[in-house]
């Protein structure tokens, strides 16, 4: 199986449990950028299957890192991908989650969105809502809310990767130039239980760190935060029954467990 090395430690993976998303900015080479700005809109299987994608993208030090230290060591690379490419000014999307959000304290799915390109405020960048991952609602029920405190525009240089708990809030900006603004979004899923193998300085369990209240969310609600947070790193620890769980999301995308990967 492919080596992947974990690179998140504890409190970082904290963090990831707090705010639902890891930004990497600058990762992927300026040529290989190049090379993604010419792809079509839309669906994408070869591309997203290819020795290049896999070896510049999916398999990244830092990309797979993050997803080896969240998803455990045999998660899956996908074999698709959508290409959200904007060339003319629109009045952005309204926030939403995607499909089928998972329900649950666990982390199983990974959704990621990179960007060849340089994202100005301008482009219409995406924006997500830190935290929103731990509210499991409709996501025609969120659509009237507009802009939210605390939200984050992904303003980013070419080259970022976004990774993302599935279910955060999101919704691309208002776009008001003739500029391409190109995001790939992609996903990674887990194959087995979780268990504390990420980048750890001792064996032993620290207890989950919260890191404060949301911008957006009251003392009652940062109370119950913290209560998911706690659950989720209980269960990412192995300390929690694990039930594996086929997400429903996997209906509609796809993907090779690593040890099944020949490049």
């Amino acid at each position: 199986m492919i080596n992947v090395q974990p690179t998140l430690n504890d409190k970082q993976v904290f963090d990831f449990i707090h705010n639902g998303y890891i930004i990497l900015e600058s990762i992927i080479e300026e040529d290989f950028n190049s090379k993604c700005q010419s792809l079509p809109p839309g669906h994408l299987t070869d591309f997203i299957q290819s020795r290049s994608f896999r070896q510049n993208v999916l398999l990244h030090p830092q990309v797979a890192g993050v997803a080896r230290s969240l998803l455990g060591q045999n998660f899956t690379l996908p074999t698709s991908a959508h290409n959200h490419l904007y060339e003319h000014p629109h009045e952005g999307q309204t926030l939403h989650s995607d499909g089928l959000t998972e329900s649950g304290y666990g982390i199983t799915h990974l959704q990621c969105y990179y960007y060849p390109q340089l994202v100005e405020i301008d482009d219409g960048p995406t924006i997500v809502v830190p935290g929103s991952h731990q509210r499991l609602v409709d996501r025609e029920a969120i659509a009237h809310y507009g802009n939210i405190t605390g939200q984050i525009c992904l303003t980013v240089p070419a080259g970022t990767v976004v990774m993302t708990h599935y279910g955060i809030w999101h919704k691309a900006g208002p776009k008001i130039n003739q500029k391409k603004r190109s995001m790939i979004k992609f996903s990674f899923f887990r194959t087995q239980p979780p268990k504390r193998d990420w980048a750890i300085e001792s064996n032993e369990v620290p207890t989950y760190q919260h890191s404060g209240r949301h911008r957006y969310v009251t003392e009652v609600e940062s109370y119950r935060d913290r209560r998911r947070g706690e659950h989720t790193w209980n269960w990412l620890c192995g300390l929690t029954e694990y039930q594996a769980e086929y997400h429903p999301a996997r209906m509609f995308v796809t993907g090779i467990p690593l040890n099944q990967i020949q490049l």
